[in-house]
């Protein structure tokens, strides 16, 4: 089973929250006032004091009431509109100061850095908050206070975290709407590679190719590090057609000596989708030296071999993933293959012969991190031939760098019916360095 996915870059999601920022150098700005603008001086000074016995929503209403003739007037004062925006933001109602600081800045350009820092200040908490709910899982939370954080300032990290949650609920033509205002405010380096990447990926959804070409073409452009944008532009390409642009961007990507275990791995699985199978063995090859015990790559370099027909090559490398997998039929396969293309019969039916001893298999079995020092060994058992209902332990061990056992554990499964399949999940709380996991044979069984 080759594992195929090229994640598409995702919005930034849980980032740490931040402090206001420094206040803009003093300035003069609206000073001058009238008779309504100086009444509601006196009522935003009361709702800023703490001893006041009035409720502070009462207050910036009663603010905006106090403007309302300054407001209707042919000319309004800039003041009206600074302090009527004042008075919107504390009542948290955003359109309402979106509106008013919006015409401050029309009729006052001087205004714009302190409407700007009010814009900026009332966004911040706004923005936390979204992140808040994200963490708590909380997604329609988080996607209101992303979109009211919108109202008030355009900031690339609200509006891609808004995307992304539309994106995730399948509402692609909102998703690429905010993905677009992030790209024409900018800003946040990691927000413009998920917008960038989700909006040309959303607009090949969409069947609009050479949009999405020409927004991966300026980003890589812009961004001729960024590994994942590369990779995306080259896929793009090849999907499209222009194959000899695409076998370039792999090709300088193959030359390049600084990249990670994961940029490796995703080289490799870029070139395998092109069906270059003798480079894809090579970036898969240098993710291995790089994490020889991640079952993902050690998968992935033994297709390779399989498909670029290196049976030499493909024989240790399949014959370690049935040692340290041995309920996985895949594995007895590719090496059963491997034997067959290398002229060996008797090591070929052997293998065989191991494979179709299994009473039940395992599908899918994957090393997880779920968060700091928690991991998980989950999949699905496909019962072949076993009693239903039999309880059976399997050993799961976790290994550290050099493939040492650093923890074990017993998976504890109940078979389904013969020809069905279940899932099982077994978590790990460990503090040292996990490289990979293996399980083995030994496990006991008996009927529930």
């Amino acid at each position: 089973m080759f594992r195929h996915s090229l994640k598409v870059g995702v919005a930034a999601g849980l980032i740490a929250a931040f402090g206001l920022p420094a206040s803009l150098s003093a300035q003069e700005c609206a000073k001058s006032g009238n008779k309504h603008t100086r009444g509601a001086d006196v009522e935003l000074s009361y709702a800023a004091r703490r001893d006041d016995p009035q409720p502070k929503e009462d207050r910036y209403a009663r603010t905006i009431r106090t403007l309302e003739p300054a407001l209707s007037d042919d000319e309004p004062l800039p003041r009206a509109y600074l302090l009527a925006g004042t008075a919107y933001l504390g009542l948290r109602d955003y359109g309402g100061a979106d509106s008013m600081l919006t015409k401050l800045i029309s009729v006052e350009p001087g205004c714009a850095d302190l409407a700007n820092e009010m814009r900026f200040n009332a966004w911040v908490p706004l923005y936390n908050r979204g992140i808040n709910s994200l963490r708590a899982g909380d997604q329609d939370a988080a996607l209101e206070a992303f979109l009211q954080a919108n109202v008030i300032y355009s900031d690339s990290r609200s509006l891609t975290n808004a995307a992304n949650i539309y994106q995730q609920r399948g509402d692609n033509a909102t998703a690429m709407q905010m993905y677009e205002r992030a790209l024409a405010v900018g800003g946040e380096p990691d927000m413009v590679r998920a917008a960038s990447i989700n909006m040309a990926e959303l607009l090949r959804m969409d069947g609009r190719n050479d949009e999405a070409l020409a927004i991966y073409s300026e980003y890589a452009s812009d961004n001729p590090d960024d590994v994942l944008g590369l990779l995306n532009y080259a896929v793009a390409l090849m999907d499209s057609g222009d194959q000899e642009a695409a076998e370039q961007l792999f090709t300088e990507l193959l030359v390049r000596d600084d990249l990670s275990f994961r940029q490796w791995s995703q080289v490799g699985i870029g070139l395998y989708r092109a069906q270059d199978f003798t480079q894809a063995a090579v970036a898969f090859e240098r993710a291995h030296d790089m994490s020889p015990l991640n079952k993902e790559t050690m998968e992935n370099l033994a297709n390779t071999y399989y498909q670029a027909e290196r049976y030499d090559e493909l024989v240790p490398v399949a014959g370690e993933l049935v040692d340290r997998y041995p309920f996985e039929s895949v594995n007895y396969n590719l090496l059963a293959n491997a034997h067959r293309e290398l002229q060996d019969a008797d090591a070929a039916l052997a293998v065989l012969e191991r494979r179709d001893a299994l009473e039940f298999e395992f599908l899918r079995s994957q090393l997880t991190s779920v968060s700091e020092n928690v991991y998980s060994v989950e999949g699905q058992v496909m019962n072949k031939s076993a009693t239903a209902g039999l309880e059976v332990t399997v050993p799961i061990d976790l290994l550290g760098e050099g493939g040492e056992i650093i923890a074990s554990e017993e998976l504890l499964i109940t078979l389904p019916a013969a020809g069905e399949a279940s899932s099982f999940l077994l978590q790990f709380q460990i503090e040292d360095a996990v490289s990979g996991f293996q399980y083995n044979q030994d496990g006991s069984s008996a009927d529930s």
